[in-house]
This record gives structure tokens, C-alpha cells and sequence, in this order.
């Protein structure tokens, strides 16, 4: 009787071991899918509209991504690479550039965003740059990009061999400012390659961290021009919970979708995300600035 209850106690203690393994297993499983269960958690309370983005911080580790090597429309994000170029191509970021008349048919045309700049409008480098980046001006981008080259054909060259440089085999570009093109693509995880290699850059990072921005006086504008990044152009707060946005590119194009590349910093710590695809429109609510808010809030 004493033997068949030890055998008994040792058959309960053996299933008890195999239960608890298993459950350490599916427990340690779970903690080493923790991001992705958030991101999914995000997903299901439908605060993310997006399926494409990716969020690291400046060390390099990843904490939510989803569709980053899909190819897709990066709207004006684009310009992210057009900046970068110009700092790296401009003979001189003070020198001077006149805006051409030719350039404002074809933003008309295509009904893109320009930073205010007039025909004839001789301005710096310096200043083109924080009207590319904080309003998104299309004037403002061909301006520097035909200072540079004789056309944008031969500026957007430069770009693509930026691209191949930088290991973006997953991008390629036809313009200089964005516009929507059946050759005109990239990646989430080519951007993030991109903003953290322009990041490194102290003019890229000064202009890109500017919220807005007082330009030297012009022969059309004696006071100077001024930007407002689009990121609040429509009165969205760019306060998280344990620290602040503090720069940012948006994008926006019908098959893109709302787009934002920024900069966060949480407790002291750096932080990128760039998201793509974002429900609403150039006049909607800034849902991309808002989702983005959203992850960022819920880093541990």
C-alpha cells in the first residue's frame, strides 16, 4: 500500500513539473512578445489606423514595427532625402539662390504645398531648408534643387545615388517633393535608414528639430519668411505623457496617406518613429501626429 502511494506521489509530482514547464515556456514566450502583443493591443482598440510603421530608439533597438518592408508611397517624406542632399551639395548653405517662375506652374498643377516664397526671391540655402522641412514647400524644395542641378531630373540622380549609398535597395525616386509616381516608392525600414543617417547631421538635426523658424530679410520679403512646422499648423500638441515631439517631417498624398518621420524625447532617452498610411486627409484631423502620440505614450 505504502509503495503504490509513493508511486502515486511520484506520478503527481512528475505531472506537476512537466505543468509548470510547460507554463514557464508559454510565460517566457509571452514577455519576449511583448511589443508585438502591445502593438497588436494598439491595433484592436483601433488607435492605429496605420499598418505600416516602425519605432526605435537611437540606440537601435526596436519596440513596435509592422509593414516596414512593404513597398509603399512616402508622400513628402520624401523630402527627408531631397534636405539631406542639399546640405551635402550646397556649395555654401548661406549662398544665395534665385526662385525660378517656371517652378510654380507645376506646383499648381499639382496643388502642392509651398512655404510662400515669391518669383524672383533671391534667399539662402539656410532658409530654403526650414521651408522644405517645417511647411513642406514644394517652392521651397525645387528652388535648392535647381540651384544645385540645371533640372530636378539630375538633383533627383543625386538622390537615387544617396539611396544606393545608403543600402535603400527597397527605394527609389522619380521627384524631388513627394508626388505620388508608379516608380516613386520606398520602405518604413529604408526611411528609418535614412532619418537616423540625416540625423547625424547637426544642420539636418537643427532644421528638423525647429518647430518654426525666422528667416533673413529677402528682396521680396523684407521682414524675412517665416515657418510653422506642419506638424502644428492645425493646433495639434506635440506633449507626450513622459516627454515631448520634438521634430518631425509630415507627408501627405491621397495613396500615402498621412505620414509623419519625428523625433521623440521620453525621460531623457531619444526616440524615432516614422508612420505611413494614416487614415484622414491634408484636411482632416492630424491623425498621424495623434497615432504617433499614441505610441510613443505607451513606451514602458
Amino acid at each position: 500500500m505504502k509503495r503504490q502511494f509513493k508511486n502515486w506521489m511520484a506520478l503527481l509530482l512528475l505531472i506537476f513539473f512537466i505543468l509548470a514547464g510547460v507554463l514557464l515556456y508559454r510565460v517566457g514566450n509571452t514577455f519576449s512578445s511583448a511589443n508585438l502583443s502591445k502593438s497588436e493591443s494598439l491595433i484592436l482598440n483601433k488607435q492605429i489606423s496605420s499598418d505600416h510603421y516602425l519605432l526605435k530608439s537611437r540606440n537601435g533597438s526596436e519596440i513596435y514595427r509592422k509593414g516596414e518592408t512593404q513597398r509603399i508611397s512616402i508622400a513628402s517624406l520624401t523630402k527627408i532625402m531631397t534636405a539631406i542632399c542639399i546640405i551635402e551639395h550646397a556649395p555654401d548653405l548661406e549662398q544665395s539662390v534665385t526662385v525660378p517662375q517656371n517652378i510654380f506652374f507645376e506646383i499648381e498643377q499639382n496643388n502642392l504645398a509651398v512655404a510662400g516664397l515669391m518669383p524672383g526671391e533671391k534667399i539662402s540655402y539656410w532658409d530654403l531648408l526650414h521651408g522644405i522641412i517645417l511647411p513642406s514647400g514644394a517652392d521651397a524644395t525645387l528652388t535648392a534643387a535647381l540651384g544645385i542641378c540645371e533640372d530636378e531630373q539630375s538633383f533627383v540622380e543625386i538622390m537615387n545615388e544617396k539611396a544606393a549609398q545608403l543600402g535603400m535597395a527597397a527605394t527609389h525616386f522619380t521627384n524631388s517633393t513627394g508626388l505620388d509616381a508608379a516608380d516613386h516608392y520606398s520602405t518604413i525600414k529604408d526611411m528609418m535608414t535614412l532619418l537616423e543617417y540625416a540625423l547625424k547631421n547637426d544642420s539636418f538635426y537643427q532644421i528638423f528639430t525647429s518647430l518654426d523658424y525666422q528667416g533673413s530679410a529677402t528682396n521680396r520679403h523684407p521682414e524675412g519668411n517665416y515657418f510653422t512646422s506642419s506638424m502644428i499648423s492645425r493646433g495639434e500638441s506635440l506633449e507626450l505623457s513622459k516627454g515631448n515631439i520634438i521634430g518631425g517631417k509630415t507627408g501627405y498624398t491621397p495613396k500615402a496617406g498621412l505620414c509623419l518621420a519625428s523625433l521623440a524625447e521620453i525621460d531623457g532617452e531619444e526616440y524615432l518613429l516614422i508612420i505611413a498610411g494614416c487614415k484622414g486627409s491634408d484636411e482632416s484631423k492630424q491623425f498621424n501626429v495623434i497615432e504617433s502620440r499614441t505610441f510613443y505614450n505607451s513606451i514602458q
